[in-house]
């Protein structure tokens, strides 16, 4: 994983694999850890963060089991020491989705079958009710606009959303999302939350058939947008603030 200068907004981490998508992000003002490849997770999405790392606000941050972020003095620099998955991921669904799950307030997204014991059992700790989804990959399934706001093409992370009466929702078409070596990639792993009220996309909106909606919903939550390439939308794995 490598570092990049030194900014005064916060500490992201990005891909590895792209970091000419994320300069914009740097002339905001952020600090970019990119990831290294992680070479047990499946070719096309080695780099992403959201399959590396899972984050339970305030201060925990959960990597794979003997990840080479383990290996970063730039990570274990900025953070209390990162907790480590009690699995080995593996190249093979569902082995590959271990770290991926979507706070949300006081709720935990994600598929308790797939998801890492370690992550289930510390956010149980810390008091989260797990909302329960199919998709294993619900870390990247949905964008995250506020805690109790998101956007989502999936179906199944909708109604699981809907059934807490607190949050507002939007429902998108599938595809029009580039993640080369896969058809289709999905909107949260092109995006995240820079601050309280402001997203950046990795990629410009327009590439999306649903793009007015998507824009109108962020306006009435009133969330600015930051789209840090002019390019159709990349599914990066996410933008994590550690």
């Amino acid at each position: 994983m490598k570092d990049c200068q030194s900014g005064g907004k916060g500490n992201f981490l990005v891909s590895g694999e792209y970091p000419e998508r994320f300069t914009e992000l740097e002339k905001w003002g952020a600090r970019l850890l990119f990831t290294s490849p992680d070479q047990r997770l499946p070719e096309p999405v080695r780099y992403h963060p959201d399959l590396q790392v899972c984050k339970l606000p305030p201060e925990t941050l959960f990597v794979l089991k003997k990840s080479p972020l383990l290996l970063e003095d730039s990570l274990l620099d900025q953070l209390p020491k990162p907790l480590e998955t009690a699995n080995t991921p593996e190249a093979r669904y569902p082995k590959d989705v271990l770290c991926s799950a979507a706070p949300f307030g006081n709720y935990l997204l994600g598929n308790p079958q797939t998801l890492d014991p370690a992550i289930l059992k510390k956010a149980k700790e810390k008091n989260y009710s797990l909302l329960s989804v199919r998709q294993g990959y619900a870390a990247c399934a949905v964008c995250k606009v506020t805690e109790y706001a998101a956007i989502t093409s999936d179906p199944g992370v909708y109604q699981a959303l809907k059934r807490k009466k607190e949050f507002e929702l939007l429902l998108i078409r599938p595809g029009f999302i580039q993640l080369p070596g896969y058809d289709t990639g999905f909107l949260g792993g092109c995006c995240g939350k820079l601050d309280d009220h402001l997203i950046a996309f990795t990629g410009s909106l327009n590439s999306h058939p649903d793009k007015e909606n998507i824009k109108s919903f962020l306006e009435n939550l009133r969330i600015d947008l930051l789209e840090l390439s002019e390019e159709p939308l990349l599914d990066t794995g996410g933008i994590i603030r550690l």
